[in-house]
């Protein structure tokens, strides 16, 4: 292998365990905070752009700069956020109607007796 077909495999390699990590903090959820993701749709797009000129002539490019898009879509999204936060405040609610009731309970009781 030539240089820099072997320098050309690296940056791939590089790109697409970058991608991948990226994908699993969005799964996880580790990358809530929207500037963040904004932040790292930029670099993204700056990496896409780097590689565009091997998608014509590299499927695997190809795809590496599809992905890429994707996840850049997935970042971008803002529909997860909301889902969260209406879970988390749903979750706060209820909590919180837990507590009343078990207060209530507990002065109801302590009344009766």
């Amino acid at each position: 292998m030539k240089d820099d077909e072997i320098l050309h495999c690296d940056v791939l390699n590089y790109f697409t365990a970058e991608f991948h990590a990226l994908q699993e903090r969005l799964r996880t959820g580790e990358l809530d905070d929207y500037r963040e993701r904004v932040l790292v749709s930029q670099k993204i797009a700056e990496a896409v752009h780097l590689l565009s000129p091997y998608v014509r002539s590299d499927p695997r490019a190809r795809h590496l700069v599809r992905s890429a898009e994707t996840l850049k879509k997935e970042l971008l999204s803002v529909r997860d956020i909301i889902v969260k936060q209406l879970m988390q405040q749903k979750d706060q609610r209820s909590l919180l109607q837990a507590i009343v009731r078990r207060k209530r309970a507990l002065t109801s009781d302590g009344l009766s007796n």
